[in-house]
């Protein structure tokens, strides 16, 4: 079973050029790397992260790829120790939870990178900045050979096995609803209509990043992003 960074983690590496604000655990060297290389053919093996990166930031970009390449299941804690290059203490010292901790951190920093994208965002409108980002992300998806699809779908089928896991997912795709009823609201929906039209989009662009990747082609993707810019579009 492969799981794979998804539609969010994308808009996590696209957080790199904006404002980081308080509370934001990202490392944007770390971040910035793993856009360059999202950005050229899929390795066959996943590098280890830059040395000169802190420990945590290592392990968290480590676990990040070999969720990626093998899924969740298959990744074991050694797996992510001897990439991120880091001593099993030092990894019980920032996750005392193990790899279900790492996962749930891997899903709240991506969710914390995306919500400041949108609220960074110098876009007028919610319509263009879904416009923007999914077409950014659609050429993004075509290079790496569709390996950047539902992350967090996948991460929510681990649901049963880890409660842990699936709450982190419940909730970061409810930040994201809020983030983008907030938007559509500034722009002048009706705040019923909004949380619809947001949960939706949400669903739209996941939805087409998961079909794409079943059928190795950009078309689904691409029709659910023109719907979902309609959707996001205030009259």
């Amino acid at each position: 079973r492969v799981m794979s960074v998804g539609v969010v983690d994308w808009f996590m590496l696209q957080s790199v050029a904006l404002t980081r604000p308080v509370g934001l655990v990202v490392d944007y060297p770390a971040v910035t790397f793993v856009m360059m290389q999202a950005m050229q053919s899929a390795p066959a093996a996943p590098a280890s992260p830059s040395p000169t990166l802190d420990t945590r930031s290592r392990i968290l970009l480590a676990a990040q790829r070999l969720f990626r390449k093998r899924g969740y299941h298959a990744t074991g804690l050694n797996d992510i120790l001897d990439l991120a290059q880091a001593p099993k203490g030092s990894m019980y010292h920032h996750f005392p939870g193990g790899k279900e901790a790492i996962g749930v951190c891997v899903i709240e920093e991506i969710s914390r990178a995306l919500l400041a994208t949108f609220g960074a965002s110098r876009a007028r409108s919610t319509q263009a900045v879904v416009a923007q980002a999914g077409e950014q992300l659609a050429l993004v998806m075509v290079k790496t050979n569709y390996e950047i699809c539902a992350l967090f779908s996948a991460f929510a089928a681990e649901r049963v096995s880890s409660p842990l896991l699936g709450a982190a997912v419940t909730s970061a795709y409810a930040q994201m609803v809020d983030t983008l009823q907030i938007r559509l609201i500034a722009d002048g929906c009706a705040k019923r209509t909004a949380q619809e039209r947001a949960t939706v989009i949400l669903a739209l662009l996941e939805g087409g990043a998961l079909l794409s990747q079943a059928q190795q082609s950009p078309v689904a993707f691409r029709l659910s992003l023109k719907q979902a810019a309609l959707m996001a579009r205030v009259e």
